[in-house]
């Protein structure tokens, strides 16, 4: 019979601590990490819709066959949203890199172009600059607000982890005998229903509980840390603030290319070489059909004093709040029907560990492992502390990791999270960049990546130049798209390094060169003689 109380009161404990961690903490941050990924994802995809339809109004067949450029940056975002493995700065500079490579096409549709001329395009725009500050002012937004947002949802399921692996922490061996002193002597003594004294409960589960209170300060860390990213979220790093209009951003970067393309072209033209004309003459091309379009404005809609996002975020940011001290106030919660039930006056009606009386032992006023040296019902030793406390030791690491995430992303910084997910960051640049194949003889194709949403139209060989005129100028065959070379190379050259042939032929040569002569003037010099 005293082995069956000792495991019905060690079940109980653990159904009650399970009840209290998972039912009142963990579901809670697992509830609102759902509804906050839900309703970015709904935005994102509420922006890339809104982002096709006024591009389509506004660009035309333009946009239409060349929007593959578009999508890829939206899925680039999503990406780094669910995955977090790929650089936004690098993502955005590859998508302004194609834009400006594509749009020069189109502005300069009457010119032929191969590989090595794109090459040498591509590596002309950091200094033209054609779409003006736009890159940069739209990178630097879209970083720090994506860092932050990502960092938002991811913390709250980190957190939520945490809280779920601590349910994995074992309470003190000494805990069990005291948890049937608590819960069980008094069946033996036939007082089933006597409730416990409210002292004696405070001190067995501030002994059973001491490991897990251990994690009250990386906890308070990291709900102070939410606390700011929340109110960066709010404030200068806001989401909305970067996706909502990223249409009209990108729109103003077309719109400065636009204006100052001339001057672009002319500069290309100087350094990369004026390019051959396709079948048609420069005369015959009529620009207004690569018009593209006017400067659109943004909406001026009425201010709103919360948006539905901001109100999700400072709700979930109340909840963690809330959990402040929530590991040190933990023996109290479990103990919350006890104190409930047993009133100050009715302190002498409860059950002390021994009879129905007064509890006299003094209540330990500290949570923790070493405020337990004088707890009289559970007394947790270093020893045994050292080898219970590994896995209160990884939820601690862990809470440090994302604190420190946390205060990165405050500040803007990249995070590497270190998911479980493959890395991702390879596709999507390959998705931007091609395999940079190509000869530059016209096989260019390959270089070309395709797209679920549409692919480039590939058909034709580019003899038909009339046709594609007539149908908006599309893109029947592009180079590959390049990204520039680094400085202090000719960009028109090949970027392929000479192969071991090359080289022994090129040595072969130079050796021939120099001796032929040497050789002729000794056999002229011997038939002289002669």
């Amino acid at each position: 019979m005293e082995t069956m109380l000792a495991t019905k009161a060690r079940q109980d404990f653990d159904q009650k601590l399970q009840a209290t961690l998972n039912n009142h903490l963990a579901s809670i941050l697992k509830g609102k990490s759902k509804k906050f990924n839900e309703f970015f994802s709904e935005m994102l995809t509420k922006s890339r819709k809104e982002f096709d339809e006024m591009f389509k109004r506004t660009y035309g067949q333009i946009y239409e066959n060349n929007k593959d450029v578009f999508y890829e940056l939206f899925e680039a975002l999503s990406l780094y949203f669910e995955k977090g493995k790929i650089r936004l700065d690098k993502s955005l500079d590859n998508f302004f890199n194609n834009l400006y490579q594509k749009m020069f096409l189109v502005l300069n549709s009457q010119y032929r172009f191969d590989d090595k001329y794109m090459a040498c395009v591509s590596n002309q725009m950091n200094g033209l600059q054609p779409f003006g500050d736009s890159p940069i002012k739209l990178s630097l937004q879209v970083k720090r607000s994506f860092i932050a947002t990502r960092a938002f949802g991811q913390a709250l399921n980190i957190a939520e982890e945490v809280v779920t692996s601590m349910l994995n922490v074992p309470p003190p061996t000494v805990c069990s005998h005291a948890l049937t002193k608590m819960s069980g002597c008094n069946v033996c003594q036939g007082r089933v229903n006597l409730k416990a004294c409210p002292g004696l409960c405070g001190n067995v589960m501030k002994g059973c509980l001491a490991y897990h209170s251990e994690l009250d300060t990386e906890w308070n860390s990291f709900v102070d840390a939410f606390g700011k990213i929340t109110e960066r979220l709010l404030g200068p790093f806001s989401i909305e603030a970067v996706v909502e209009p990223i249409n009209i951003k990108i729109s103003e970067a077309v719109m400065n290319f636009q204006e100052t393309s001339a001057q672009v072209s002319e500069k290309v033209f100087g350094s990369c070489g004026k390019p051959r004309l396709g079948a048609r003459s420069a005369q015959e091309i009529n620009y207004e059909t690569i018009s593209f379009g006017s400067r659109s404005k943004a909406r001026n809609q009425p201010k709103i004093n919360q948006t539905p996002l901001e109100k999700l975020i400072n709700e979930t940011n109340a909840v963690v709040r809330a959990t402040k001290n929530y590991w040190s106030l933990l023996p109290e919660k479990m103990c919350l029907d006890i104190e409930e039930t047993v009133s100050s006056q009715q302190e002498n009606n409860c059950w002390n560990g021994k009879s129905r009386n007064r509890y006299t032992e003094v209540v330990v006023a500290g949570t923790g492992i070493a405020a337990q040296a004088d707890n009289p019902e559970v007394k947790v030793t270093p020893a045994e502390s050292s080898r219970q406390t590994g896995k209160l030791s990884e939820q601690m690491y862990k809470l440090r990791m994302l604190v420190s995430k946390l205060r990165n992303a405050q500040n803007g910084q990249d995070i590497d999270w270190n998911d479980d997910e493959s890395d991702d960051e390879d596709n999507v640049d390959n998705v931007y960049r091609g395999d940079g194949s190509g000869s530059g003889d016209g096989d260019i194709s390959s270089g070309i990546s395709q797209h679920p949403h549409g692919p480039i139209d590939q058909e034709g060989s580019g003899g038909d130049d009339d046709e594609d005129i007539s149908r908006g100028h599309q893109f029947t065959k592009s180079p590959t798209m390049h990204q520039p070379v680094p400085t202090g190379r000719s960009p028109t050259s090949s970027a392929a390094p000479p192969t071991a042939a090359a080289t022994k032929a090129s040595v072969t040569k130079a050796v021939v060169t120099y001796l032929f002569p040497i050789v002729v003037v000794w056999l002229g010099g011997m038939f002289s003689d002669w």
